[in-house]
């Protein structure tokens, strides 16, 4: 008798306590959504340190510049931005999925 791949993944989620696929997905969706959650704080942290000050205050400093243009903050403020915006999703969803448990 041939064993299937499928059977095989039942055995060992089986083996590792899961009651499901279902199960071990949610928890491999978790462990991405930490990872994500880690990468985008990091690169949040990273432009934070870089200027000396958080989002908001970046962004009113650089807008307080009239006349000058300055192209480097300026992509670095939409990078900033998007980084932002993706750690508050990530950590959404993080906490939707740990309340499950």
């Amino acid at each position: 008798m041939r064993v299937t791949s499928m059977e095989t993944v039942r055995e060992v989620l089986a083996k590792e306590g899961y009651v499901s696929s279902d199960e071990f997905a949610r928890d491999g969706v978790l462990v991405l959504a930490l990872s994500r959650l880690e990468q985008y704080r990091a690169e949040v942290e990273f432009y934070e340190k870089k200027y000396g000050m958080a989002l908001q205050e970046f962004e009113a400093s650089l807008h307080g510049q009239k006349g000058r243009e300055d192209f480097t903050k300026e992509a670095d403020l939409e990078d900033w931005e998007f980084a932002l915006e993706a750690q508050m999703w990530w950590q959404g969803k993080a906490m939707e999925l740990q309340q499950d448990d």
